[in-house]
């Protein structure tokens, strides 16, 4: 199993236990792109969903809400 792959277990787990550089390496293995929105938001952007993911980030995290919400819709588009 790669690192990758524990990150995603992880993830499925429990989303809110993962931090947001995971979270980042599971968006783009799921082939989001990354774009830099303003200031300390981060928009992921992925050709086959109609909306946009835009996640606030300070100091290198990310809130637990964003995490939950990022999971349901990689569920619900059976993205992971």
């Amino acid at each position: 199993m790669t690192k990758k792959d524990k990150i995603i277990q992880k993830y499925i787990s429990n989303p809110e236990s993962i931090k947001y550089k995971e979270l980042k390496i599971i968006l783009e293995d799921a082939w989001f792109i990354k774009i830099e929105a303003k200031w300390s938001h981060v928009k992921f952007k992925h050709p086959r969903l109609r909306n946009d993911i835009i996640i606030p980030v300070h100091n290198w995290e990310c809130k637990d809400f964003y995490k939950k919400q990022t999971y349901k819709i990689l569920t619900n588009n059976s993205l992971i």
